[in-house]
């Protein structure tokens, strides 16, 4: 399959209050003025998608809500509902670029990647899905090892702005207007190649992921150690 056919794709949630710490250094016994934030905990999830030619998808958008407006949920990230409709619009945006060549999708183990519909609907449209093997999406996942840092460093760098400058917190309202500057900057063709290229999918290079990186945690004590000892009939 060719790099311009290799898609991977993954969710990032997002909530208003979240951020970064982040520390300056000044003189001592200078007033400190601390920005504040919302604290708002109500997620809202991001659904990214990038090709290992160095582009990137649209980014699909998940409120928590209960009226529909392009797509909704409940409890504010993905479900198998949605999967469908995602993968739909996947479909779309890449079907003219791979022109009847066979497109690869990396998922992860989400279960909205598995329902039958989009599973059918990947099969009749061409579609081959590839997914991570459990509990390695850190290593073998390339927005979880390269792409995601610098777009919540950029989320939390634009986010900052809006709120010094407008002096408002960030809502359902403001909150694609902000992300879209992060996700911008956080896309560049270079960030996706790495993705691609650290996990060893494009160039396909089975020998980027070593086998001690893969190995079973190990135990550094096999027995429990008491402070004190207990008397003698606990013992």
């Amino acid at each position: 399959i060719d790099g311009e056919c290799i898609y991977a794709v993954d969710e990032t949630g997002f909530q208003a209050g979240e951020g970064r710490t982040e520390r300056v250094i000044g003189a001592a016994g200078t007033y400190h003025q601390h920005q504040q934030r919302s604290g708002g905990r109500e997620n809202m999830t991001v659904i990214v998608t990038i090709c290992a030619d160095g582009t990137a998808g649209p980014p699909a958008v998940i409120f928590k809500g209960k009226a529909y407006h392009i797509g909704y949920a409940k409890k504010g990230w993905t479900t198998g509902e949605i999967g469908r409709l995602w993968i739909e619009g996947f479909d779309n945006d890449t079907r003219d670029k791979a022109n009847g060549r066979t497109r690869l999708l990396l998922v992860d183990g989400h279960n909205s990647h598995y329902t039958r519909d989009f599973l059918e609907y990947a099969r009749e449209a061409g579609i081959v899905i590839l997914c991570y093997p459990s509990h390695t999406t850190h290593v073998y996942q390339g927005l979880d090892v390269v792409i995601f840092s610098p777009l919540k460093r950029y989320w939390s760098q634009e986010r900052d702005a809006y709120e010094r400058e407008h002096g408002a917190i960030i809502s359902k309202e403001n909150f694609l207007a902000v992300y879209s500057a992060a996700h911008a900057r956080a896309m560049t063709p270079s960030n996706i190649q790495m993705a691609f290229q650290k996990t060893g999918v494009w160039p396909y290079n089975p020998d980027i992921i070593s086998k001690k990186a893969m190995a079973p945690a190990k135990e550094t004590s096999r027995r429990a150690h008491i402070p004190v000892p207990p008397p003698t009939p606990v013992r």
